[in-house]
């Protein structure tokens, strides 16, 4: 769970600016129609509903409805730093699990993007399973195939008998995610916050041993890393 509503804000306060922009270009529309007498009882109507806007974005902000946005939606996906919004999937075995309840039980969870013909995945998935096998307890990973059907991604997965869930996801989500290259990792740690985001195969079990480690920590505390590289040196030198 996550307990600081600050992101939830940023995104409320999102809303807003889309609304206010969109004001702005109806009153330029109704000004080119009507000429200028009407733009005193025009300015007085849109500072109403401005005023009206921020009242419901102050209620938001002051303790409201935090519920997750649904990934698919436009501007859902915060970014690296963000609270991830919410993941429900369908697993090739039939589970469907949600990223909120994932959460409740793990320290870390990792969305890996897939697909059947990238040799890099098929590369990566044995030395991800072995540090899966070591930090199943506090570490969750979902593969997620945007690419392949249903059916490929559950032959996959029975073919390869990897532990871990994998799923097919809506095309979208990689787009969403900026997702430019496979695999992608996205790390999003306990307070569902994207931490990292690694493009590209990684292909020792050390290294998936020294990102766990870190996010599974009973001391942890919370850095975004632009790389890995830039979080191996962080621990060296901590």
């Amino acid at each position: 769970t996550v307990e600081d509503d600050g992101p939830y804000n940023s995104i409320l306060n999102n809303n807003l600016s889309y609304q206010s922009i969109w004001m702005s270009d109806m009153f330029d529309r109704i000004m080119m129609k009507r000429g200028k007498p009407m733009k005193k009882r025009v300015c007085a109507m849109l500072v109403l509903l401005l005023v009206l806007l921020t009242g419901c974005g102050s209620e938001n902000q002051s303790g409201g409805d935090t519920t997750l946005p649904e990934m698919g939606q436009f501007g859902a996906f915060p970014g690296l730093g963000g609270v991830m919004p919410e993941v429900t999937v369908t697993t090739a075995t039939g589970q469907t699990l949600k990223l909120s309840d994932l959460l409740e039980e793990k320290k870390l969870v990792v969305l890996n993007f897939w697909f059947a013909e990238c040799g890099w995945c098929i590369r990566e998935f044995p030395v991800m399973e072995v540090a899966y096998q070591n930090y199943r307890e506090d570490v969750e990973i979902l593969a997620l195939n945007p690419v392949d059907g249903v059916q490929d991604v559950i032959e996959f997965s029975q073919k390869n008998n990897m532990s871990f869930p994998m799923a097919s996801c809506p095309r979208s989500w990689a787009v969403e995610m900026g997702v430019t290259a496979y695999p992608t990792s996205v790390f999003i740690d306990r307070d569902g916050v994207v931490c990292l985001i690694h493009r590209g195969a990684i292909t020792t079990t050390d290294t998936f041993d020294a990102l766990f480690e870190t996010f599974t920590a009973e001391d942890y505390e919370r850095k975004i890393y632009s790389s890995i590289s830039e979080l191996v040196s962080n621990n060296l030198s901590s």
